[in-house]
């Protein structure tokens, strides 16, 4: 049976940064993650320059295996409606590809990790916390977003409240594509419902576009 003191469930940018950091405390950490590194991850991916700050990120530094694609401003309206464009005149957020960030994150961290492996059985036992039968760690961090197994298994009531219907897509845009697009690589373009319980985003990033449809709806 593996052993660890800290097992950090969710390989996100949470769970990496959280595992990094007990790491270099000298803390035995074991981060596990259901989906094999880089993985597909449907989000706009707007982080501030906070973020960076934050997780110590050089923007030079990413941006040369990495896409990093400053914004200066916003294009907002309502879907078939009034619009407007706001100028910052500054860079106030970064795009990135979540796919990216996250295995960037992950290999900088440098913590020994189990990948490809979803968290089946939770159980504490002899004052341990044991994991799909063969993994026991003295704690355990559920990172693994809004639907995390740990909280999960422990009995939240995941799944009931109300819920948001969301439609992505990223793909890689031609020079052609590129070209014809009318929204321009710093400004992202957000448009919502007029009743505020939907919206729509269409975010270039690079030679990458990123759509998406979002709306509220009750779970039923």
């Amino acid at each position: 049976m593996d052993s660890c003191e800290v097992l950090i469930v969710g390989g996100g940018p949470a769970g990496s940064t959280c595992a990094g950091r007990l790491m270099q405390a000298g803390v035995d950490v074991l981060l596990l993650d259901k989906e094999k590194f880089p993985r597909p991850k449907p989000c706009a991916g707007w982080i501030t320059p906070k973020v960076l700050e934050t997780l110590a990120i050089d923007p030079d530094e990413y941006r040369r295996e990495q896409l990093l694609q400053e914004i200066c401003n916003f294009r907002i309206g309502l879907i078939n409606g009034p619009e407007t464009v706001i100028r910052y005149g500054k860079v106030v957020s970064y795009g990135i590809r979540r796919c990216e960030f996250d295995h960037y994150l992950l290999k900088r961290s440098a913590v020994h990790h189990s990948l490809g492996e979803p968290v089946a059985a939770l159980e504490r036992k002899d004052g341990w916390w044991v994991v799909n039968g063969h993994i026991r760690a003295r704690l355990v961090v559920g990172a693994g977003g809004h639907f995390c197994p740990v909280g999960r298994l422990l009995g939240a009531k995941i799944g009931t409240e109300e819920v948001i219907i969301a439609r992505v897509a990223e793909f890689a845009m031609s020079r052609e594509e590129e070209h014809l697009c009318p929204i321009p690589a710093d400004t992202p373009a957000l448009f919502f419902c007029r009743d505020l319980k939907g919206y729509g985003w269409l975010f270039r990033k690079g030679t990458f576009s990123t759509s998406a449809w979002d709306a509220w709806t009750k779970k039923t």
